[in-house]
């Protein structure tokens, strides 16, 4: 008898501890037949409740379809959408192809130039016109890329591209829309043309006349025409600057303005640079502004200022030192007057002397323009300023 009890408690227990693990099987089938539709048929509801429940199924995935086809915006504004946003993509961004046939350089004027007189001497620089398609920001970054540098020159009178249509493109941002319209009106004299210049010829000529002093400087501007269509890459630019040079070096012996013996030199400027755009990081040219500046016209320059004899002053041997706070100065010269630089003689600069704007020389044809004239430009001091 107490064997048979013991058996039965045994069973039991046996029973009692599989009743949680039936419970959990149980549970974890229904929850699987519901999606797979056949938890009634688990549960004893058999093939009815099983196709019940892919019924819901169906009608769950209809209601999400009919939501999806209800659309909040209207098409007529969707498709006006789709059309801006394709037309700004293709404004900011151009394929391999379009980029492979995109015209770098003109072989014409947009109109004629303004005569003018340039004397012989000058220092020379040879430049291609920009056509109206490589105007903006990814036609100066191809160019940069080609070895250019892209550029404008201002004021023009009655020729060129109009000065509102042209923003900023020389120090590579968008310009927008390529609207560039050709203006022939001869009382319009804000006109601009795009040109761009070859990389080393530009480098060459920051390094010979320092970036301040290249705005103190008047050039000899010769617009040549590409020999084909590799005029723009970097073999083709030094082919076609080659050409240039002999041309204006023909022309400058003729003593003629525009003078061309091969054909390809479309005509010469007289201008002086206004801004030279450096990349702070590679330090290279990145644009190069011109004034357009015939001999007649007066132009405001900032003019670089030149030390002379600064070892010899009484307060360099009592141990003060020169502390120079003015770079360049800013002067209103005719265009055949403007000065190179200007030099401070500091033979006999004492000790906490200085010397400011309303000292400086004045050269012939020139005159000073600047806001303050009790302004510093030179101190001989002893001070090393504050920690």
């Amino acid at each position: 008898m107490a064997l048979a009890f013991a058996a039965m408690r045994c069973a039991s227990g046996a029973t009692a501890s599989l009743l949680p693990a039936a419970r959990g099987w149980a549970v974890s089938m229904f929850t699987s037949g519901l999606y797979h539709g056949i938890g009634a048929s688990v549960l004893g509801g058999g093939q009815l409740a099983g196709s019940q429940a892919a019924r819901a199924r169906h009608d769950t995935t209809a209601v999400a379809q009919r939501a999806s086809e209800q659309q909040v915006v209207p098409e007529e504004i969707l498709r006006e959408l789709r059309q801006l946003e394709d037309s700004l993509h293709s404004a900011a961004r151009l394929d391999g192809r379009r980029r492979s046939s995109l015209p770098l350089s003109a072989s014409a004027l947009p109109g004629p130039l303004p005569a003018h007189i340039i004397e012989p001497g000058l220092p020379a620089l040879d430049a291609h016109v920009r056509p109206a398609a490589a105007t903006g920001g990814i036609a100066c970054k191809w160019l940069r890329r080609a070895g250019r540098v892209p550029g404008r020159v201002h004021s023009l009178p009655g020729a060129g591209v109009s000065a509102d249509a042209v923003g900023s493109d020389a120090a590579g941002q968008d310009e927008g829309p390529s609207t560039s319209t050709i203006s022939s009106s001869s009382s319009n004299n804000n006109n601009v043309l795009l040109l761009h210049f070859s990389e080393q010829d530009v480098n060459k000529l920051v390094r010979s006349f320092g970036r301040n002093g290249c705005t103190a400087r008047v050039l000899q501007l010769n617009i040549v025409a590409p020999g084909d269509e590799a005029a723009a890459t970097e073999a083709g630019a030094a082919a076609a600057a080659a050409e240039a040079n002999a041309a204006a070096a023909a022309a400058e012996q003729r003593g003629g303005v525009g003078a061309s013996t091969s054909g390809r030199q479309l005509g010469m400027l007289r201008v002086k640079p206004t801004r030279v755009f450096v990349n702070a990081v590679t330090q290279r040219v990145e644009g190069l502004d011109l004034l357009y500046c015939p001999p007649q016209r007066q132009v405001v320059v900032d003019v670089p200022v030149r030390l002379v004899n600064d070892d010899l002053a009484p307060g360099i041997k009592k141990g003060g030192w020169m502390a120079l706070f003015r770079r360049t100065v800013r002067y209103k010269a005719l265009g055949n007057a403007i000065p190179p630089y200007v030099e401070i003689n500091a033979r006999n600069l004492d000790l906490d002397q200085e010397v400011l704007v309303r000292d400086m020389p004045i050269p012939p044809g020139t005159k000073l323009y600047e806001k303050n004239y009790n302004a510093p430009v030179l101190r001989c001091t002893t001070d090393v300023g504050k920690d």
